[in-house]
């Protein structure tokens, strides 16, 4: 199955792009996020690492593709049997600010569970200011 989630909000497009591109600001915005280990500190194509949701399950990751100056990027998370691929975009918004999308394909079990979270997280993305 496959499901997009758009947000939009007044962040600038190169702060939220920058909360993306730095892997150390995931927790800032996806709360549900709370550590994030990696091959880099910033997104490239190929690294590995895991993300730990909810304090509790280390899901494992590899970024497919970057194209910072699309400000575009995917990746391919897996916990054990489940596997899924989702892919980031950010651009202005029509009436200012920002829109990010993102497309996930996956298991459409798993994609309606994680939605809510997914469209919370996003919702705080496109409100972030520059980072520190």
């Amino acid at each position: 199955m496959d499901m997009t989630l758009t947000r939009t909000g007044p962040a600038h497009p190169q702060d939220v792009w920058l909360h993306y591109h730095r892997l150390g600001l995931w927790t800032e915005w996806a709360p549900h996020l709370t550590r994030v280990r990696a091959d880099s500190t910033v997104l490239l194509p190929g690294i590995e690492g895991t993300v730990t949701a909810l304090g509790l399950v280390p899901v494992r990751f590899r970024i497919l593709s970057v194209e910072p100056d699309r400000h575009r990027w995917s990746w391919r998370v897996r916990l054990g049997p489940v596997a899924m691929e989702l892919e980031h975009d950010v651009a202005p918004a029509p009436d200012g600010g920002t829109r990010a999308n993102i497309t996930i394909h996956g298991p459409a079990a798993v994609l309606l569970a994680y939605r809510p979270l997914m469209g919370w997280a996003l919702s705080r993305l496109v409100r972030v200011g520059p980072p520190r």
